[in-house]
């Protein structure tokens, strides 16, 4: 089930999406199991990435006969995790 967002804020507002991207920021990639492991095992998170490649923040590339997929931050999506690591710093100074 996929869920979309008429307000990219509201996306931005979901449990785990913020460390999604910030996880995400610290590495070249990543996969499903990393991010669960490290963020969040929650029934929702495949939706919450799937919402995150559809608004143009995350790539999800499959490879080999797996069917793994390496997850990266788009050039929007490093874009958009450089302010928040901007907005996290004013908050913290």
């Amino acid at each position: 089930m996929s869920v979309t967002y008429d307000d990219p804020f509201e996306l931005l507002g979901e449990k785990h999406i913020l460390s999604v991207i910030a996880f995400l920021a610290e590495r070249d990639r990543s996969t499903k199991t990393e991010i669960y492991e490290n963020i969040s095992r929650s029934a929702r998170m495949p939706e919450k990435l799937e919402a995150l490649k559809e608004s143009g923040l995350i790539c999800m590339d499959c490879y080999g006969n797996t069917g793994r997929a390496a997850i990266t931050l788009t050039d929007k999506g490093r874009r958009v995790a450089e302010l928040i690591r901007d907005l996290r710093r004013e908050l913290e100074s």
